[in-house]
């Protein structure tokens, strides 16, 4: 039976972010995370771009989770609050 998502500590606390409002009335801060290893966190960034999604210079700058060999990208878009 599979179990609700429940967030965890990381095991670095220097990782965790904290989420700030938009700057805008009415804007919702969204963030889209890919995790894996360095080759397939890229192939899923270009792959994005090559679908119209989003630009592989809109992600973050890979950053490391603190598992071997795996890294982390942050896309960041905003939605309009209905």
């Amino acid at each position: 039976m599979p179990q609700a998502f429940i967030p965890s500590a990381l095991v670095n606390p220097a990782l965790q972010v904290t989420i700030k409002p938009a700057t805008e009335p009415g804007r919702e801060v969204i963030r889209i995370l890919v995790i894996g290893s360095a080759h397939g966190v890229e192939r899923i960034v270009h792959e994005l771009y090559r679908l119209g999604f989003a630009e592989v210079c809109a992600w973050s700058k890979p950053q490391p989770t603190g598992r071997t060999h795996e890294i982390m990208r942050v896309l960041t878009r905003y939605v309009l609050v209905e």
